[in-house]
């Protein structure tokens, strides 16, 4: 009879774990984060993780405003989830590079976007989030841990920024893949 007790209760305790960690598409562990950065940002669009030979690198997770359309046409935020520490610099040289890779920078603004990122994306500790927030009409705002760290109203950075992990030839297709799972028609 005990041995059925403590099953049942381990049982319930592990369901109860397993709905907390995903059920209501995480709506809970975002409730705060989606109230600080972009209130109107309510659908979970996908979640996924970055690997580099096995070793978890960050999970990244979209939210945005509306769950079908072109994406670009509404207010969303992507947040990144950082499992080991990382330069600031070191992100905004790798970001420079994928946007470079990419064609989605003119000559003419290369050094002021590498500036422009090398200036205000943070160094990161194991845990920490960023959190970028696209709006069509303004540009873009970072995040560090939901704290505001810069803007730029630069609408042709905001587009280019985010399409690193959006745009069909994003060196992480399996990810971009996952980030958009639940988006319709998007």
């Amino acid at each position: 009879m005990l041995r059925v007790l403590i099953f049942t209760l381990v049982f319930i305790s592990s369901n109860l774990v397993i709905k907390k960690s995903f059920g209501d598409n995480n709506m809970s562990e975002f409730g705060n984060l989606q109230h600080n950065v972009c209130e109107e940002c309510k659908f979970l669009n996908g979640q996924g993780l970055l690997r580099f030979f096995g070793l978890k690198v960050y999970q990244a997770t979209l939210f945005s405003e509306y769950k079908s359309g072109e994406i670009f046409n509404s207010k969303f935020f992507l947040r990144i989830k950082y499992f080991r520490d990382f330069k600031g610099k070191d992100i905004a040289k790798i970001s420079f590079k994928e946007m470079h890779r990419m064609n989605l920078i003119a000559k003419e603004k290369e050094s002021v976007w590498l500036a422009w990122m090398e200036e205000n994306i943070p160094d990161i500790k194991k845990n920490d989030m960023l959190i970028g927030v696209y709006m069509p009409e303004e540009g873009m705002a970072l995040h560090h841990n939901e704290n505001l760290v810069a803007t730029i109203s630069d609408k042709d950075f905001a587009r280019s920024f985010f399409l690193i992990w959006l745009h069909e030839n994003t060196s992480e297709p399996k990810l971009r893949k996952e980030l958009l799972e639940f988006r319709e028609n998007g």
